[in-house]
């Protein structure tokens, strides 16, 4: 994985599951971190992260005080957050993933590297992970055209009927080209939420002709999205039965 980086957006309140005095990737797994799992799954596969943090950030420094960390003092959506890493990343760098803190407990190693090398031996300017689920509800959808070429990503409160149909649903992990990365935040707009969406660079690199491609996650139990206490218990009996195996 050479020059190769990670993001990895831990600056959440948790809204819905109603944190008060930690960061939502702070909650226990197992008797550990959600976010440890991720940090311990970027060491094997030797991808240095930066941490981008915020709500309590205190905390998630004080129980990781080896890695780099970039604040996101006012939660202005993902595409916000990962503009506040920029300049954290190394000029080197060719490769930036980004993934969020809070669902990327359950991924392989493999998954990660399969992502990686495909969107390098591609050449894409952006490459996703994306997943299909029969029960799509809250997620991102995938929008592609009748030839299969992916035109965006909306989010479940944007959608139409319609959409809300598609059963492709984005798991917020992707690789950039920083070349291509940082130029296109600067033109996403803020949303009707107020937010700055990551999501809206999709769009964006369909709009300039840019290279996308996608990597459909094979085992869909790798990828769990925290945002509820039920969630946080389904995530709990998971990898109880994840370290038994």
């Amino acid at each position: 994985m050479k020059n190769v980086q990670a993001i990895i957006l831990g600056a959440g309140k948790g809204t819905r599951i109603n944190a008060k005095n930690i960061p939502k990737v702070m909650y226990l797994l197992a008797g550990r971190p959600i976010i440890s799992y991720i940090l311990d799954t970027l060491k094997k596969i030797k991808i240095k992260p930066v941490i981008v943090v915020g709500f309590k950030y205190e905390v998630i420094k004080k129980q990781f005080p080896p890695y780099d960390f970039a604040l996101q003092q006012k939660r202005l959506g993902t595409g916000h957050a990962v503009m506040c890493a920029k300049d954290k990343i190394l000029p080197e760098t060719a490769t930036i993933l980004v993934l969020n803190g809070d669902d990327s407990a359950f991924y392989k190693p493999e998954t990660l590297v399969n992502l990686i090398l495909a969107h390098q031996k591609d050449d894409a300017d952006l490459s996703l992970l994306t997943l299909v689920r029969n029960n799509p509800a809250g997620l991102g959808r995938i929008l592609r055209d009748k030839d299969g070429k992916i035109l965006g990503i909306i989010e479940e409160k944007l959608a139409t009927a319609t959409q809300k149909k598609i059963k492709e649903v984005n798991c917020g992990c992707y690789c950039f080209k920083p070349s291509f990365l940082w130029p296109a935040l600067k033109k996403v707009k803020k949303n009707i939420t107020g937010e700055y969406f990551l999501t809206d660079v999709v769009g964006l690199a369909v709009k300039e002709g840019k290279k996308i491609e996608s990597f459909i996650m094979k085992e869909p139990n790798e990828w769990l999205g925290i945002n509820t206490y039920e969630e946080l218990e389904q995530a709990q009996k998971k990898m109880q039965q994840c370290l038994a195996a």
